[in-house]
């Protein structure tokens, strides 16, 4: 951090604060008083994590420096409304303990020469203005009290959640010599890319996600980072690479890897670079997506892609498109273009949904049972209508890609559930015991390991599944997305039946020990 020289740069310090020189000789030429040489870090915008120093232009009398509180009760920080009133307050001998209430407790750390103290604030900073008050009863070692009346240095600490963020280059990463835009994020401000001499080189309103373009070429081996309202965050950076990137994305395999129900179709991808990526969707008669009529799904993919040397497939990516035409054939193909101005386009895919099935959802989970063993684990299915369906041949897909099949063993006769039904997924080793009010006659599908997806749930219900048809070509079902309120211990998660369940629907708590086989 730069130092400031509080004489020169400073105006909102009441106080004559500069550097030592001979002009500061007393009339009987004595040596000069104290004063503050400077403050890190720059009186101005900060962000809530700051640490701030006083440089002194020599040795200070330790005693002045922290009280007997532990705490400085002469170099201080305190909000922008208590400001006049802990500014009368330092100048006292000692304070009330009213008086301490008016001061943002802070850490003070003195430098082993004495001629320099840091706050290290508890807390992070409030939102709104700061101030840094250095006490004029403060002393260097020889008893000469620091020149002036009380010191005060300004700060403004933007609002929680306005915090910047790199999405491509990721924070921490390189970037291509010949990078052309940057993509960021943050809710609201004035977003700018800063250069290694803390220069502009890209700007612009922020209300979500932005692209930020840059006016002039990269420097290789130069630092980039991201400020808000002024305020540069120095995690937010990425390194400038010597490489230029001068090939298209490219897609793991050459191809998606497809799943279809009746009415939609998902694509798994991973490509070697970031770039958005578009899934057209249409008939195959057509020969062509989107020759005539088609869907058509986009998303941008990121990843901590390297500029130099060899790629790896990183940039993972699921893309859904629905509205289809129940046992209807169809062609897809996968177009990728990064911000380079390079382009990607894949095979034509062919694939044909599947003919109308009932709707299956997860409609509750139970990852953190009361019971103090995971057996007690279940996850809810619900049969949304219309028709029956069959069970037997489901599986669970874990975000390890293994298909599991909900039967260890398969039943002797097909299981079917009616609309409206409910059935639960659960360990070989599930006892029912532990939920008395469980319905007679709700089917227990158990699986072939002790543990749902042989470990168990996480107790967080962080990790996603799907629910599919086994086979050649798998057909999705329904899906869980791996994310969760924080519930109570023992409660369960449970889905908005209410949306369809190719919606992304809200997951909320439910009550404790859960509601299992049975509605909300």
């Amino acid at each position: 951090m730069s130092r400031t020289r509080v004489s020169l740069m400073l105006p909102v310090v009441l106080a004559a604060c500069a550097r030592v020189s001979a002009a500061d000789e007393a009339a009987d030429g004595g040596p000069s008083k104290p004063a503050v040489q400077s403050v890190e870090p720059q009186p101005g915008p900060v962000q809530g994590d700051a640490k701030f120093t006083v440089h002194f232009s020599t040795a200070m009398d330790e005693g002045a420096l922290i009280a007997r509180t532990g705490q400085s009760e002469t170099v201080v920080l305190t909000s922008e409304a208590n400001l006049e009133r802990a500014a009368a307050a330092i100048e006292h001998p000692s304070l009330s303990a009213h008086e301490r209430t008016l001061l943002i407790s802070a850490e003070p750390r003195i430098a082993a020469d004495r001629t320099a103290i840091t706050l290290a604030p508890d807390q992070p900073l409030p939102a709104g203005g700061v101030y840094l008050l250095v006490s004029p009863r403060l002393k260097d070692s020889s008893g000469r009290k620091l020149e002036g009346g009380v010191g005060r240095f300004a700060f403004q600490v933007p609002a929680p959640g306005r915090k910047p963020r790199l999405v491509w280059p990721v924070a921490g990463g390189d970037a291509p010599s010949n990078l052309v835009a940057v993509r960021a994020f943050a809710e609201s401000g004035h977003l700018a890319l800063r250069g290694p001499q803390g220069e502009g080189v890209a700007s612009s309103d922020a209300h979500g996600d932005v692209l930020l373009g840059l006016s002039s070429a990269l420097v290789a081996g130069a630092r980039y980072s991201l400020a808000l309202d002024g305020v540069e965050d120095p995690e937010q950076s990425f390194t400038a690479s010597p490489c230029a990137r001068g090939d298209a994305p490219a897609l793991q395999g050459g191809a998606a890897t497809l799943s279809v129900r009746d009415t939609a179709v998902v694509a798994d991808l991973a490509l070697d670079w970031p770039a958005k990526v578009q899934l057209l969707v249409g008939d195959a008669a057509s020969g062509n997506p989107c020759d005539g009529e088609c869907t058509a799904v986009s998303a941008y993919v990121f990843c901590n892609a390297k500029a130099c040397g060899p790629q790896s497939f990183d940039c993972r990516l699921r893309l859904r498109a629905t509205g289809l035409k129940p046992a209807h054939d169809y062609a897809l193909r996968v177009v990728s273009q990064d911000d380079l101005g390079h382009e990607s386009r894949g095979p034509v895919q062919k694939f044909s949904t599947a003919a109308p099935m009932p709707r299956l959802i997860f409609s509750e989970l139970m990852a953190a049972p009361s019971a103090p063993k995971a057996e007690a684990q279940y996850i809810e299915i619900l049969n949304q209508g219309p028709g029956t369906a069959v069970l037997d041949p489901l599986a669970l897909v874990g975000s390890d890609g293994t298909v599991r099949r909900l039967f260890g063993t398969p039943p002797p006769l097909p299981v079917q559930l009616a609309p409206g039904g409910r059935a639960l997924a659960v360990g070989s080793l599930f006892d029912a015991a532990h939920y008395p009010s469980l319905p007679p006659g709700t089917p227990l599908l158990r699986a072939s390991t002790h543990k749902l997806f042989s470990r168990g749930l996480p107790s967080d219900a962080s990790e996603p599944f799907r629910l599919v048809t086994a086979g050649a070509v798998p057909v999705e079902l329904t899906s869980y997305p791996g994310h969760a309120p924080p519930c109570p211990p023992g409660a369960s998660v449970q889905r908005d039946e209410r949306a369809p369940p190719d919606a992304d629907a809200a997951w909320s708590c439910g009550p404790v020990g859960g509601t299992p086989g049975a509605p909300p």
